[in-house]
Formats: C-alpha cells, structure tokens, sequence
C-alpha cells in the first residue's frame, strides 16, 4: 500500500523515519465518500513531501483500497519507523485507535493530526496515542520526527498537546506557514496513483486527481468546524497552481481536476489570473469546485466554462433567509437564484448542499428548502442532517441537548445526534421528499407537464395529510380494513388511473 522514498539518509546521523498513515477504508464506509471523491489525501501528500525535503525517509500507507489495517502492521515491521502518523476524522476514529496500538508494539510513537484529534485531543491521548499535532502539520511533524530520531524530549514541541503528569498539556501554538509557494509539489509517488486513476477511467472515463491552492476559510459559518486553520487564508500563486496543474497532467495524463479548497475563487484577480494561464498553457483539463453563491460571479462563468468547469459545489443550504442568518451564511438568497440561473445558462452542473433540523428551524422553513429545490431543480445534491462538531457555536448551542451516542444516518456515515425540534424519523422522510422531487424532475422531457405536476402534488397531500400527522404523533391512522373474499378491490379516480397508464408506458424508472 506505501513504498519508502529513496532519498539518502542525513548525514552525520539516522534520519527519522516517518511513516503517515491514512485510515480510511472505503469498503467499510456506508457513505461510499471516495465512490464519489476518489482521491488519495491531499494532507498526508504535502507532508510526506515536506519531511522528505527536510531529510526524513518518509513512507505513506493507504487504506483506502485495502480490506483492513494489516498494511500498517506489515510497514511498521519493515520500515520500522520512528513516527506513526496517523490523519484522523471523526468517521476513522476507531481504526485510528487500532493503528495506534500497533504503532506502539513497533515500537514507535504514535501522532494523531487532522480534524477531529486536533478538536478533541483528549480523546485520542486516552486511546493510546502519544501526541496531537494541532494545526499545520509541517513544521511540528518535522521537528517531531528529528527530536525522536535523536533521543531528545517531545514534551515542549509548539503545536502539540500531550499528556505529562497525567494532566493534558497544551503547548503553544505554531505560526501558520505563509510562503505556499515554498512548499513541494505533493508526493504523488508514495500512494497509488494509477490505482485511483484506473478507477477513475473505468467510472467516468477521465482520469481524475484533486489539488488544494489554499489553506483556511474566512467565512464563520457557526456550524463549520476549523480546528486547524481557524479563520485564516493563505493562497498559493497562480502560477504555483497551473506548475502543480502541469505536473499532473505530464507525469499521470491527467484530464479532469477538483480544487478541493473550502472556498475556490475568493479573490476575483486571483480567479482571473489562473483562468488566463489554464487558457494560455493549453491544457485542455476539465475542472470543478466548491464555491459560495456570493462570490461565483455571473460575468465570470463564461471565461471559466470556456476553461473547462464542468460542475460547481454550491454551499446553499437552506431555502429560508431566516435560516441562512442564524447559521451566519452571509449570504442571501436572491444570490443563490442569480447564480443557479447563470450555471443553468452556462450548461455547469450544480451540487447542492443542503441541511436540515438545524436548530431553529421550523417546518415551513423545510418547506422553504424544498421549494427552492424544485424551482431550480439541480443536477446533483446532498441532504443531511445537521450535526453538532465540538468547537462549533451549533455544538456549544446544543451541547445540553446532546444524545451522547453516535449512530448511523440513512445516507450512512456516523453522526452525533441531538434532540432536534422535530423527531429523527420526520427528518429522514424529509429527505425521501427530496428525492422524490428528484425523481420527478429527472422525468421532465419524457412525461406531460401536467402529469409531473400531479406526481408533485399527489406526494404532498400524502405528506400533509399522512406522513407529517403520523411522524408528529399527531394522528392516529384508522386500522386498515380486511377486505372480504369476493369484495372488489378500489378503482383509481379516473384521472389517477390514467396518470398509472401513462407512467407504466413511460418506464421512467427502468
């Protein structure tokens, strides 16, 4: 799953030995995320790539292909590192745990970045690792590594938290790097890359690879969690972009990228100038982004479809102004209408995220939501439900709410529950509802107007007059009667009968 770099070791001592190590296992993964974002991560890639310049060995392994986490127990025997590095999420957690245990039988010293270990450090030094890196890994990984390698204390390195005399001890933090220019390109040689590629070129038949020109979001959206970056925002030139963009494309044919920024585009010239030069080196790449609706400008989708964007990431969220606001969006949504209007226009596929039961929240405004969605009918779409991050303001506004327990969505993945307005089972219908909506808009071409019209409104007197009452408890269904032997079974009302003809003829669902 990794292979060892070939760099030389240091002179005049052994250079650290670093092994990174990405838990993920997509097999295991109900949200199926890198069926959708097959990418190796981008993290584990600019460290590897910036210890290797600083004179560790470096090796990476990749779960994301394997069936367990036997790969790290055969390289930690190995390669016998001096450091496991370990990317955590909240969703890795218990294979990180795993992959600790065993960096410590190495033995080895057992460091937990990422997310969810830099917001909830505690728990991870509890579970067996020796350090948590907060913040930028870099510098800190770096000086890790040569302090282990050389015998000396780890208990002062800035950017870590640790355990000493049994209390947490959180030493300061280190400065963000503000040079990424200086950076290596990632280390695209220590992981798979065919491996992604291939099934990328099977999938869709493009060969697909993510970069990251950005670190931070400057935006405070009171659900995001930013453990590592806080507010900031740091950019790579456009022209650092477009030698990272070139690499790609020279060393791994690739023609398709996603720029995996929080946010792509904050700065217009920025935007204008990387736009000039994917033009000018005639790369001939298709691209897509996440971007908010208050910076996508309308003028600007032209030149970016002529460039190559093919689909844009859209953070609207909820249908309700009165929403957005408590959320602090800032955003409204006449923009979110200008601009799905120009995507729609330019032809650029669009992919909703939106949330549901933040706190707040009442039925109209789902019915808000839902509204929105039909109107503009998007391409692709998530609906999730909202879930409380530690070191969020929503986490700190329901922490008395809390369930304490951790449990799977419909859409998969594992969430930390709160006790919303409404019950779980009236949200997880609300998502059928969408995609229902989903459904009936994929029909538009193939079936009458009118019909679509009728499915619409057939599903939303069910909702009203049966689901909503029943999921509320505020309706008793009658019991269903036992139709007797010989008792002729209900016709459908004419027009519904004729609706049930059409559709059978349609096959819209084949």
């Amino acid at each position: 799953m990794g292979r060892t770099n070939d760099r030389p070791r240091a002179e005049g001592a052994s250079a650290p030995r670093v092994l990174l190590v990405d838990p993920y296992l997509a097999r295991e993964d109900p949200m199926e995320r890198k069926s959708v974002e097959l990418y190796p991560s981008l993290g584990i890639l600019n460290l590897a790539a910036f210890l290797r310049d600083h004179g560790a060995q470096v090796q990476v392994t990749d779960l994301t292909f394997a069936r367990s986490a036997r790969p790290v127990g055969n390289a930690t025997r190995s390669f016998r590192p001096h450091i496991v590095g370990v990317h955590t999420k909240s969703l890795t957690y218990p294979r990180a745990v795993e992959i600790a245990a065993m960096a410590r039988e190495g033995p080895a010293l057992a460091v937990a970045g990422g997310p969810d270990a830099a917001t909830r450090p505690e728990l991870y030094l509890d579970s067996g690792f020796d350090v948590v890196v907060t913040g930028e890994g870099e510098v800190t990984l770096a000086e890790l590594a040569r302090k282990v390698a050389d015998g000396a204390s780890t208990a002062d390195i800035p950017g870590t938290v640790v355990r000493s005399g049994g209390s947490l001890h959180r030493n300061p933090s280190r400065p963000f790097l503000q040079d990424l220019d200086a950076l290596p390109l990632p280390a695209w040689d220590l992981v798979d890359m065919e491996g992604y590629l291939h099934r990328w070129e099977q999938r869709t038949g493009e060969r697909r690879a993510a970069l990251l020109t950005s670190r931070g979001c400057p935006f405070d959206c009171s659900w995001c969690s930013k453990p590592a970056f806080g507010r900031s925002f740091r950019q790579q030139s456009p022209g650092r972009v477009l030698d990272e963009v070139e690499a790609l494309v020279k060393r791994y044919r690739v023609d398709y990228l996603r720029f995996c920024d929080d946010v792509f585009g904050i700065q217009r010239r920025w935007l204008e100038e990387l736009l000039d030069g994917l033009e000018a080196r005639q790369l001939h790449l298709k691209f897509e982004c996440l971007a908010r609706v208050d910076l996508l400008k309308p003028d600007l989708l032209a030149r970016m479809r002529r460039a190559g964007l093919e689909r844009v990431y859209l953070g609207v969220e909820s249908g309700s102004q009165k929403m957005l606001d408590v959320m602090n969006r800032g955003t409204r949504l006449a923009q979110v209408e200008s601009i799905a209007q120009a995507l729609r226009r330019e032809k650029v596929r669009q992919f909703w995220f939106l949330m549901l039961g933040y706190p707040g929240e009442t039925l109209e405004d789902i019915e808000a939501t839902l509204r929105l969605f039909r109107r503009f009918s998007p391409e692709e779409y998530s609906v999730s439900i909202a879930v409380p991050i530690p070191g969020t303001r929503f986490y700190e506004s329901v922490r008395d709410r809390l369930r304490g327990v951790r449990a799977r969505s419909r859409k998969g993945g594992v969430s930390l529950l709160y006790e919303a307005a409404y019950p779980q089972s009236l949200y997880r219908w609300e998502q059928y509802r969408f995609d229902w909506s989903a459904h009936v808009q994929r029909l538009r071409g193939r079936l009458d107007p009118s019909v679509l019209a009728e499915l619409e409104s057939a599903a939303d007197r069910f909702h009203a007059r049966v689901a909503e009452p029943l999921l509320l408890g505020t309706r008793v269904p009658a019991p269903r009667r036992r139709e007797s032997p010989g008792r002729r079974s209900l016709r459908l009302p004419p027009r519904l009968d004729a609706l049930r003809a059409q559709l059978a003829r349609q096959r819209p669902f084949r």
